[in-house]
């Protein structure tokens, strides 16, 4: 007999829990996603303040960093509670519908009592009960499990981004060990970042011998790190004039893959813990030595870190002192510097403004010429210059 009761119940609460969760979720799903994007900046700033620790305080700026924290916690703070009162708004009138539904399902047992015996009237009024409380907690977490997955939405935004046009494929075979010698030759090359914008390298013509380490000097702007990015192919071909050959190899002809596989960068400021150099590979033991020889070999170090007495339980040196640009002297290096005195250990040095060379030679020819460019660069460093020639 409580069976009827029982469908009209759900007949009025099904429709209107599914009307109330999807006027919610449209609001609270971008409240979410807003929240997600305003936390990410504040993790960043947090990790590079510590990075660079030192420099903060050495340049006093200590306040405009805690400043700056706190406008991006402040924004994070405001979607957030933005969040908890869109949840709170969701919840009060999640309470009333029940409330609403247990209120109307009573009237109606009354209305209808002559038609029905006691113990069927109590029982549709605990059905509606329950399965009120039952609909609205499956509501509450329909909502939840959608919002958050505002950050597998974010993830799966990463898997979708399409791989660079020619990861793979080559319009020539390359040569067995290539590069051999580590020969460099730039071609009247010329880079602009967009098709429509002014060229960033303009038509730079530079050799470079194998195995030389070359210095690559100038001011901001002035096309180093240009030369870098040609290099590893980090613009499209279109925007692209001229050739860079390795060891008489068109880069632009063959795989990116190949390509970045056989070269490699140091950033300006490579960290090394001072601990062994396994933990530095594997900070939480999660790989085995075979799998850490693996890796060593597939970036050219496994010879090199073989000849070490410890090999990969070598102990590191505050700041990894003890691994210099030394290690690299049969491979050719192109640095990037902002000051002469920094790469005069350099074969060649490069000098370069509004984004071609300049001047190219040794550092003692390049000091020899006494160029002004060369003496407006290194106004403070000219006694150091001339006591380490």
């Amino acid at each position: 007999m409580a069976n009827p009761w029982v469908l009209l119940t759900l007949i009025i609460i099904i429709p209107a829990f599914l009307w109330l969760r999807s006027y919610y979720v449209k609001a609270s799903r971008e409240i979410k996603r807003l929240e997600s994007i305003s936390r990410s900046p504040i993790y960043t700033l947090f990790s590079s303040t510590l990075s660079g620790l030192m420099t903060v305080r050495a340049f006093k700026v200590e306040d405009d960093f805690v400043n700056s924290f706190v406008d991006k916690v402040n924004a994070n703070t405001r979607a957030f509670f933005m969040f908890l009162c869109s949840t709170r708004w969701f919840g009060i009138r999640l309470d009333l519908m029940t409330c609403c539904l247990s209120f109307l399902t009573a009237i109606l047992t009354v209305s209808l009592r002559k038609n029905m015996d006691p113990l069927s009237a109590a029982l549709g009024l605990m059905y509606a009960i329950n399965l009120t409380d039952i609909f609205q907690w499956g509501v509450r977490q329909s909502t939840e499990t959608e919002n958050y997955m505002i950050s597998a939405e974010r993830i799966n935004e990463y898997f979708h981004i399409p791989s660079e046009p020619g990861l793979h494929k080559e319009e020539l075979e390359l040569p067995t060990n290539w590069p051999v010698e580590g020969r460099i030759e730039f071609e009247k090359f010329k880079l602009s970042y967009r098709s429509e914008f002014e060229p960033m390298l303009k038509g730079i013509n530079l050799k470079i011998e194998a195995r030389h380490k070359i210095g690559i000097i100038g001011r901001t702007g002035a096309g180093k790190s240009s030369i870098f990015q040609a290099l590893f192919r980090l613009t499209d071909k279109s925007t692209t004039d001229g050739k860079i050959l390795i060891d008489g190899v068109d880069v632009n002809k063959i795989s990116l893959n190949a390509l970045r596989s056989n070269i490699n960068i140091i950033p300006q400021f490579p960290v090394l813990f001072s601990n062994t150099l396994r933990y530095n590979l594997d900070s939480f033991n999660h790989y085995t030595d075979e799998q850490l020889w693996d890796a060593l070999e597939a970036i050219q170090l496994k010879t090199k870190i073989n000849k070490l007495k410890e090999k990969i339980n070598t102990k590191v040196a505050e700041y990894g002192s003890n691994f210099s640009v030394e290690k690299f002297t049969n491979q050719t290096i192109l640095t990037i510097a902002h000051r002469l005195n920094t790469i005069m250990d350099s074969d060649k040095i490069v000098i370069m403004k509004d984004d071609i060379i300049v001047e190219c030679g040794t550092p003692g020819e390049l000091l020899t010429k006494q160029s002004q460019l060369i003496a407006d660069m290194n106004k403070d460093d000219d006694d150091e210059l001339v006591t380490y020639l």
